[in-house]
């Protein structure tokens, strides 16, 4: 799987985990982080967003957008060397 794919299945999961979070503070529930057992809709290797904040998912998002747009213009990733 490469970078482009790996950004896009991260972006998908954590805006899905912003959907959830966003859903149960507006239906007024209490919020748990504990509940990660309860969780079989989730892609196990983003289970750490469910960890997140929804601030920190605005921001987590914001991030891997800019990623993403950035791999699309050809944009060299940091830690590549160059020739």
């Amino acid at each position: 799987m490469n970078d482009d794919e790996l950004l896009r299945r991260e972006l998908r999961g954590a805006r899905e985990e912003l959907v959830r979070k966003r859903t149960r503070q507006s239906d007024d529930l209490p919020t748990s982080e504990s509940q990660l057992l309860l969780m079989p809709e989730r892609d196990a290797a983003f289970l750490r967003l469910a960890l997140m904040s929804v601030d920190d998912l605005e921001t987590h998002i914001d991030r891997l957008e800019r990623d993403l747009a950035d791999l699309e213009d050809g944009i060299d990733r940091p830690d590549t060397e160059r020739e």
